[in-house]
């Protein structure tokens, strides 16, 4: 996967695949829950947090560690600010996806439909539209004090990509906790977020400016 994917399919903390995989509970009607998910996020109108992105790759002993600034706003604003171990930033504005790695902007062109895909996707996890995508197949588990929703993606082109996306709830705030997504090779990437705030006011700036 190429870096611009792995750093755009990823997103938060506290479990990881194989601590509940033996014990999590199937929600047979998710019905409830996914009216609780859709009206958190249609209270959350902005999101400001710090992350660290960890891969895990097969053939490296540790994961690879990457940290920065996250940004998404209402409708479909979303900015992805990597500070070390270099500078990377992914920028969404409505339909438009700009990406600069090392100080230099990215050339898109010939890749507008995989980068809408990604484009979907990405807004689609913040603003609740995926779990009602026909892009998916979804289940909904329950464990301890979390909730989980495994995501299998059905189009050729996103499978290409990953292989199951797993998102992690809190039950108390109903609020993602972690955003993990799995390769068919077996590597991950793990999104963790800290210091984050809630429905505050962002520049504008941060959206239109690489």
């Amino acid at each position: 996967m190429s870096k611009q994917y792995t750093i755009l399919l990823s997103f938060l903390v506290f479990f990881s695949f194989n601590a509940f995989t033996q014990e999590r509970t199937l929600i047979k009607n998710p019905t409830e829950l996914k009216k609780k998910l859709l009206n958190q996020s249609d209270a959350t109108k902005s999101i400001v947090s710090d992350f660290t992105q960890e891969k895990h790759v097969s053939f490296m002993k540790e994961a690879q560690i990457s940290k920065g600034k996250f940004y998404y706003q209402q409708q479909n604003k979303m900015r992805w600010e990597q500070t070390s171990p270099h500078p990377y930033v992914l920028l969404i504005n409505e339909s438009k996806i700009r990406i600069k790695d090392n100080g230099r902007e990215k050339d898109l062109k010939g890749a507008n439909k995989m980068m809408g895909k990604i484009n979907k996707l990405m807004i689609g996890l913040i603003n609740g539209e995926i779990f009602n995508s026909k892009d998916f197949e979804s289940s909904y588990f329950s464990y301890s004090n979390t909730y989980i929703i495994v995501l299998k993606p059905k189009s050729k082109r996103l499978q290409s990509m990953f292989n199951t996306i797993e998102l992690t709830f809190s039950k108390k705030t109903i609020r993602l906790n972690t955003l993990t997504f799995f390769e068919k090779s077996g590597d991950k990437s793990v999104m963790k977020f800290f210091n984050d705030k809630f429905n505050t006011s962002i520049k504008q700036s941060i959206f239109n400016t690489l």
